[in-house]
């Protein structure tokens, strides 16, 4: 079985404009017809097999999603820095190292935020439980005592960047002191 379309019905509206706005000359003075075979992808058929994808893989990226990246490098180094937040040594964990390359992870040294206090300044930038801080202010950090030091310098005056991973995806806010 085959269907037969033109290069303007193949190619999309876009492929007609672009060829008009070069000119009458380069414009094709009749159509050429090109022969699909009922075995050949479409660009519908395409994009119908990838919803489906999608959507079957929903729930497992669903279940991954809970699984911590990173987790405390000792329960009992922890620390209060003064925008509300308390951080330990970051450590990798299994999970983030198995789904690092696959997901497109990044992997950062940093303070793992594990809580966040109420109408604190953290809680106000967005910071979460979770959130790995890697740098301060341009400057990266590898533990909580850089980090605190580095949180201890933003002023009233200026916005400070803060640089942090959630789910192993970079983000980044500005913070500034009431």
């Amino acid at each position: 079985m085959t269907h037969s379309v033109t290069d303007s019905e193949r190619d999309g509206p876009w492929h007609a404009r672009r060829a008009s706005a070069r000119g009458p000359s380069a414009a094709p003075s009749s159509p050429a017809r090109v022969a699909y075979t009922a075995g050949m992808w479409t660009r519908e058929a395409s994009a119908a097999v990838l919803a489906l994808a999608v959507v079957g893989m929903a729930p497992n990226a669903a279940a991954q999603a809970g699984d911590p990246l990173y987790a405390c490098l000792s329960d009992q180094d922890t620390r209060v820095v003064d925008i509300g937040a308390t951080v330990c040594d970051a450590a990798p964990t299994a999970t983030l190292t198995a789904r690092m390359e696959g997901d497109n992870l990044q992997l950062r040294e940093g303070a793992f935020v594990t809580e966040v206090a109420n109408g604190g300044l953290a809680q106000t930038a967005g910071l979460a439980p979770g959130d790995v801080i890697y740098r301060v202010g341009g400057v990266d950090v590898g533990d909580t005592v850089i980090t605190a030091a580095r949180l201890s310098l933003i002023a009233g005056d200026t916005d400070t960047v803060v640089n942090f991973l959630r789910r192993g995806r970079p983000y980044r806010v500005k913070l500034r002191r009431p």
